[in-house]
């Protein structure tokens, strides 16, 4: 670990779970826990917040506990394409904060919020549903390709989270990628340089890990059917 920026800091702007609801999309019915609310404080473990439900095994696990989503992202929206975003959890996030961008909080970033430690593991990969909501087509590809994507949190600490709590950044690692950058090479699937050196980032989620490995091993297996 290194010292280099640990002022970092944000806060709870709102703090929302959600239970399993219904996303309407045109005449689709959607089911998700996508569509969450505002809570005063909630218990933080290892699986999971409090109230909190995941439809489908592969948006939960260790390293998807809390999501988080910058006010700093939702103004950059509203400006850029026009959208009604609500006050909290847009994106489906649990955490909605000031500041604490992609941009800015780079994986494996370990913050003390409340009675709780958490660790930024990767960035999120929007689904579907994002565009459902907004009824925008291209969204879920529009928030992938411009890095704000929402971060995902495990939780080295449990304890009791509360609206406006400070995040406050406590241990940083040297290796230097933001989650912004981590989203630029996992989506760039011919960067094989790039995957290589992420992949040495141990506070990485195992699940991009093995999307990392699984582009090295087939770009190794072609590159072994074109040598003569």
């Amino acid at each position: 670990m290194v010292a280099d920026g640990l002022s970092l800091t944000g806060r709870i702007e709102w703090l929302c779970v959600g239970a399993a609801s219904i996303l309407l999309s045109g005449d689709e019915e959607i089911r998700t826990g996508y569509l969450k609310t505002p809570v005063g404080e909630v218990w933080v473990s290892r699986s999971g917040l409090s109230g909190d439900e995941q439809v489908y095994a592969t948006h939960g696990g260790p390293d998807r506990v809390v999501l988080s989503y910058s006010t700093v992202n939702y103004e950059f929206w509203r400006q850029s394409l026009g959208l009604d975003f609500p006050e909290y959890a847009a994106l489906g996030e649990n955490f909605t904060t000031t500041g604490l961008t992609e941009f800015e909080v780079h994986v494996g970033d370990v913050f003390a919020v409340g009675g709780a430690v958490i660790q930024a593991a990767q960035p999120r990969s929007p689904c579907h549903k994002v565009a459902a909501r907004y009824r925008r087509p291209k969204f879920t590809i529009e928030v992938a390709r411009s890095h704000r994507t929402g971060i995902l949190y495990r939780v080295l600490q449990e304890g009791v989270v509360s609206t406006g709590d400070t995040m406050q950044l406590v241990a940083r690692e040297g290796h230097g990628y933001s989650i912004a950058d981590a989203n630029q090479i996992l989506l760039d699937r011919k960067d094989i340089e790039g995957a290589r050196s992420l992949l040495d980032v141990d506070s990485l989620a195992e699940a991009k890990k093995a999307e990392l490995r699984e582009r090295i091993a087939k770009s190794a297996l072609t590159d072994l059917k074109e040598t003569p």
